[in-house]
């Protein structure tokens, strides 16, 4: 037998159906030794990239909990690029279910903080945020609206509006479509661009220190700001450059939206249906980018809200 048929031989071996070669045998399966509920076991199943392994491992190491991190976190310096990502990726999912529940026991308090619950849902879109930076951003916002205050002849919305529009730039996100990021206080600080409601909080927490009374508007897809004066209350639309504008604007605006044409719009908001609302938006936020666990997550948390007795029946 010539090498060329040899070499024929083994490749139709090769390339052919398992059927025309009935002597050839096929090793069997083995499972990793071990109890298959280890970490050890789990992890080198992580990578595997058939979904019914995948899957069922992820949800026996997300039920391991603590347990399985000191591997989870060995994983996400392995040089498997899969098997880091798909670490990382578990270790933000336990993370996101330990902020869930924290979110839920806050929910069940009597009295809610909008800049807090802003605080604590940010912590669930980025579990390893740390708040204190901008918590001292805010307070150093505040102080320097409180020194304008008192050199200025202007109204408390003008001061407002030409401190964080007018020096720090924060004004209405023009990015497309709905990211986890958009609802986050943190990053509308960093990057002075944000979301009505958040704008909102923020300007909120902001007059706050600084002394100013203020009240949110909720007016549907887009709060707005009700600056407490000594005259004349002023309304203040963060989300549109910090331009003070009037009750017949707002109106104008629900008309042209095709909303009904109702009062309550202009009736302050409790914080706590803001927190509401925020949350709702989080979630819609999350379900935009395909995370049906992070919408289960904050459901668990919005139902808490809704059954509140500070909750209004307003439309969210």
């Amino acid at each position: 037998m010539g090498v060329g048929i040899l070499g024929s031989e083994l490749h139709d071996g090769a390339c052919g159906s398992l059927g025309e070669h009935p002597t050839m045998d096929l090793l069997p399966l083995r499972r990793p030794p071990g109890d298959l509920h280890t970490p050890r076991v789990l992890l080198s199943l992580l990578s595997d990239e058939s979904p019914r392994v995948y899957g069922p491992v992820r949800r026996q190491l997300l039920k391991l909990g603590k347990t399985a991190h000191p591997a989870l976190r060995r994983a996400t310096r392995s040089e498997d690029p899969l098997l880091r990502a798909r670490a990382r990726e578990i270790l933000l999912e336990y993370d996101r279910e330990k902020a869930a529940r924290k979110l839920v026991r806050y929910s069940l308090r009597r009295d809610h903080s909008l800049g807090e619950a802003l605080s604590r849902l940010d912590q669930f879109i980025d579990p390893e945020l740390d708040p204190r930076p901008y918590r001292r951003a805010v307070k150093a916002m505040g102080s320097a609206v409180r020194k304008r205050l008192r050199r200025r002849s202007s109204t408390p919305a003008g001061v407002l509006s030409d401190y964080l529009f007018g020096e720090r730039g924060f004004t209405g996100t023009d990015d497309d479509g709905p990211m986890p990021g958009h609802a986050s206080l943190a990053r509308t600080i960093e990057c002075r661009r944000g979301m009505p409601l958040v704008l909102c909080a923020l300007y909120a927490e902001v007059a706050e220190e600084a002394g100013i009374r203020v009240d949110l508007l909720p007016v549907p897809g887009h709060v707005v700001l009700m600056v407490r004066q000594e005259t004349t209350d002023q309304i203040l639309d963060p989300f549109g450059d910090g331009e003070l504008i009037e009750h017949k604007h707002v109106m104008g605006y629900l008309e042209a939206n095709k909303l009904p044409l109702q009062e309550e719009w202009l009736v302050p908001a409790p914080s706590t249906a803001m927190f509401l609302r925020h949350t709702l938006n989080t979630a819609a936020c999350f379900q935009a980018i395909g995370r049906r666990g992070e919408v289960r997550r904050l459901a668990r948390v919005a139902r808490v809200l809704a059954r509140h007795p500070a909750t209004p029946q307003l439309p969210v």
